[in-house]
């Protein structure tokens, strides 16, 4: 079982007292700024090798020298001890955890009860799903294995377990990333079409249309949804462009061309304090969204006009410092969210609210923070599906275990309040929300509820995370001036699919 250590830090470092010892400070309760030496002919040694430190991208890490000691960073030496490192944004902590390969096995109930296996990827999803699952059939037993998906182990794993006819378990999950992989993969998972025939018309839309496999058979289903939408901070918009009504902001953002014109009232306005995206990622999403067409067409790469046109939107916000060029989910961006100005608007699925905007700006739930818009062109963005193993000997308690969470009303209630989601039942999403969100003062299913009917889930395929890669890779490299002309982009573009993908033809 993995061990969690939680250390909760103003300012932190690893100091070097000796050879073999290493220590963990702290000695500051807030954030402040201080000056310090790197000194690169320090050399690191453990147990009397000598080792080189590197951060996340492989380059070299040296020491700091801050009044007279030498500092580390955490994370490459909580590495050479074999710990694994998480930064919790919301606590202000570090979290460490031992074991980080290791597959962490959940069981509920007794010895007696019914066994079926479950494989996920989301170690604090996962156990809650079972733990809720028991309340209601405490007769079956759930036996959960718990594997990370970093560097696509959990994928890896499963994959190799299909492929070989043993070893997979009854039921596994899959996330939106790579759902279509697994909802085409042969022998992956069991036809639900029969089994679900009289439940679907309850359930969102497009989640149903990526739960099915290119011969139309349903072979997956979710119990959450994740449509999408923009937060924007309300303050910044009444002083910078007059409003912080949600259905002025709303048209402001209704088009590309109005975007970029709220984008220049707003630079205008804030004297370029306050950008309208943090990053060109923030509006990527909703034009990946707005697509008529997918990336893969009978097998032939195709690039949608919505995609060709984002292009010359992005060299927009950016020549024009719309937006602030920070890196999505990189410690900057976080640390924009809880500013009162720097960027107006972030992308918000559903899960956003308490996990993007909560957890980096605490001053949030104090209410009155945050607004919600509607998307320029509607997307959801994440989501777990869960199908049962083709091969399973469980098929009938499977589909129990399935139907309870993605089509028992009072289950999908509760798991949504319990764990601040949007459930996949329209009758529950239809009723209201139980309680108003204290960070957006509304009536969440009731903002959410129109725009679902508008997601395309038809247009998702397997190759959707790996191309998006690719495309984002070349936009970054463009915008930053490494690529000089769009047709160069593109021509880059098709080159990484062409070399990445081996099974889709590009022209």
């Amino acid at each position: 079982m993995k061990r969690i250590y939680k250390i909760l830090i103003g300012i932190f470092a690893v100091s070097i007292t000796s050879v073999a010892a290493i220590s963990i400070v702290w000695s500051y309760d807030t954030v402040r700024k201080i000056e310090a030496t790197v000194n690169d002919n320090i050399k690191i040694y453990l147990n009397n090798e000598q080792k080189i430190l590197t951060d996340t991208n492989g380059s070299k890490i040296s020491p700091v020298i801050i009044n007279g000691r030498t500092y580390l960073p955490l994370r490459a030496v909580a590495g050479l001890s074999g710990f694994e490192v998480e930064w919790d944004s919301y606590n202000q902590a570090v979290m460490l955890s031992t074991d980080k390969d290791e597959t962490v096995v959940h069981e509920e109930n007794t010895n007696e009860a019914r066994e079926l296996t479950l494989w996920h990827f989301n170690k604090d999803e996962s156990p809650n799903i079972v733990k809720l699952f028991n309340e209601i059939h405490p007769d079956i037993k759930i036996a959960l294995s718990v594997i990370p998906d970093k560097d696509q182990q959990y994928q890896n794993k499963l994959t190799a377990a299909i492929r070989a006819g043993s070893g997979a378990p009854d039921v596994f999950a899959v996330e939106s990333a790579f759902a279509k992989k697994f909802v085409n993969m042969p022998n992956a998972y069991a036809d639900l079409s029969e089994k679900a025939k009289n439940n679907v018309h309850n359930m969102i839309p497009y989640t149903i249309q990526v739960g099915t496999d290119n011969n139309g058979l349903l072979k997956a289903l979710s119990f959450q949804g994740a449509p999408g939408a923009l937060a924007f901070k309300k303050a910044a918009a009444r002083k910078y462009l007059g409003t912080d009504d949600s259905t002025k902001i709303t048209d402001m953002v209704s088009t590309p061309e109005k975007m970029l014109l709220a984008a220049k009232t707003l630079k205008e306005k804030s004297g370029g304090k306050v950008s309208l995206f943090p990053t060109f990622e923030e509006p990527l999403k909703m034009f990946i969204g707005g697509r008529s067409k997918s990336w893969v067409v009978n097998d032939k790469l195709t690039i949608d006009q919505k995609m060709l046109d984002f292009i010359d939107f992005a060299k927009t916000l950016r020549n024009n410092k719309y937006e602030a060029s920070l890196d999505q989910w990189s410690p900057s961006w976080m640390s924009a969210i809880g500013s009162d100005e720097k960027a107006l608007m972030w992308l918000c699925p559903y899960w956003g609210i308490p996990w993007i905007i909560g957890s980096n700006d605490v001053k949030s739930r104090e209410g009155d923070r945050w607004g919600l818009a509607k998307p320029t062109y509607p997307y959801f963005w994440g989501g777990t599906w869960f199908g049962i193993y083709s091969k399973s000997d469980m098929q009938d308690i499977a589909w129990s275990f399935l139907k309870c969470i993605t089509t028992d009303k009072d289950w999908m209630s509760n798991w949504a309040y319990d764990n601040q989601d949007f459930p996949n039942n329209l009758q529950v999403i239809s009723e209201g929300a139980p309680e108003e969100s204290n960070i957006m003062d509304t009536d969440l299913y009731k903002f959410y509820e129109p725009l679902l009917k508008d997601i395309k889930g038809t247009i998702q395929t397997k190759y959707d995370d790996t191309i998006e890669n690719f495309y984002i890779d070349c936009m970054r490299s463009y915008l930053a001036g490494k690529i000089k002309t769009k047709n160069d982009m593109i021509k880059t573009f098709k080159d990484k699919v062409k070399t990445g993908l081996k099974d889709v033809t590009v022209e």
